[in-house]
């Protein structure tokens, strides 16, 4: 059964996709604004709405952490392709802009990328479907539900889709803090990937290697590096920054 919980991942699935949504389990405990707003979306999407004690609804979701609100789903995350992020690019006329995420492991860190991503408007995520951390309700609920919005493919080889993406005209560029150019430096208004790499090992030698180009992260300090949400968001409102206009130095 795979459910997720907390105020915003589960409005944002009503929003996003309410028919994949079995139920939604709210605390007894919760008569406020917030709760009934809730109830009523669902309601008015029609998805059944259960009231439970919050004791119920932590052992259905598994952690205290749940806000008094949960969703039962139907199956589990609807993963998109490599092809149909590409086609969904080239839909939208606009330039293109994915995220490649090499072997994330921390659910913190993936969902909070992937709210990044939503919000800097990110056509497609990417991930291995190996070594890596999956769609779980803590990534959701780190999303802040973002992932109801957000299309993310599993690739059995991140070297392979890389190179289907520049195939597509796509350029991408790996994001380390040992690369020789300045991200502020680099034009990043063209059809662009941003790689980010796992927490502990960064971006792996092939995918890095398969990538046009290596940028960092300028810092000052005593502490030399970022972890992959902080990096990643930075890289990604960079593009976000040029595209609205701001020139690159």
């Amino acid at each position: 059964m795979n459910v997720i919980y907390g105020i915003n991942p589960v409005a944002e699935a009503l929003k996003g996709s309410a028919e994949g949504v079995e139920r939604v389990v709210v605390s007894s405990q919760r008569r406020d604004k917030v709760a009934e707003g809730l109830v009523r979306e669902a309601e008015k999407r029609g998805v059944p709405v259960e009231r439970a004690s919050p004791r119920e609804i932590e052992r259905l979701s598994g952690t205290d952490r749940h806000q008094g609100v949960a969703a039962v789903l139907r199956g589990e995350f609807s993963y998109s392709d490599l092809d149909g992020l590409i086609s969904a690019w080239k839909r939208s006329i606009e330039p293109a802009f994915f995220l490649v995420l090499d072997s994330i492991q921390d659910p913190q860190n993936l969902g909070a990328l992937v709210r990044s991503a939503s919000a800097a408007g990110v056509h497609g995520i990417i991930v291995p479907k190996d070594r890596a951390c999956m769609v779980t309700p803590a990534v959701v609920k780190a999303s802040a539900g973002a992932t109801a919005h957000m299309a993310i493919a599993r690739e059995t080889n991140l070297v392979r889709a890389i190179a289907t993406l520049k195939e597509a005209g796509v350029w991408t560029v790996a994001v380390e803090a040992d690369c020789p150019e300045n991200i502020y430096g680099v034009d990043l208004k063209t059809d662009i990937a941003i790689v980010i790499g796992s927490e502990g090992k960064g971006i792996r030698r092939l995918v890095r290697s398969e990538c046009d180009l290596c940028a960092r992260i300028p810092m000052t300090g005593k502490l030399n590096s970022l972890n992959a949400a902080q990096a990643g968001t930075i890289a990604i409102f960079e593009v976000r920054r040029q595209r609205l206009g701001g020139t690159f130095l």
